[in-house]
């Protein structure tokens, strides 16, 4: 019986420590225009790269791009997909959503 208290208080401490923790992170700024050009980028480079030589780690590269996005940091993401694109002789002229 100790024994079963002892393992509760414990899992009732655990689960207020990550309740706590995930309380204390900030949440990024959100600008949906912004995570609209960035996920329409990412569209573009996901449509017309398809180079099987280069597609895992090009594919890494947008992934953590559109991921930065997703954290707020949409500047480091886009400069990134566009980057990209313009390697890969791809025109930014996005399409209409």
């Amino acid at each position: 019986m100790v024994k079963h208290v002892r393992v509760a208080r414990l899992l009732a401490a655990g689960v207020a420590f990550a309740a706590a923790g995930t309380a204390c992170t900030p949440t990024p700024t959100q600008s949906p225009p912004l995570m609209a050009r960035c996920a329409r980028l990412y569209a573009l480079w996901e449509r017309y790269n398809q180079d099987p030589v280069f597609l895992y780690g090009q594919k890494a590269r947008a992934e953590l791009a559109l991921y930065s996005c997703r954290n707020g940091n949409y500047e480091e993401g886009i400069q990134e997909l566009e980057k990209m694109l313009q390697r890969g002789g791809i025109s930014l002229t996005l399409p209409a959503p």
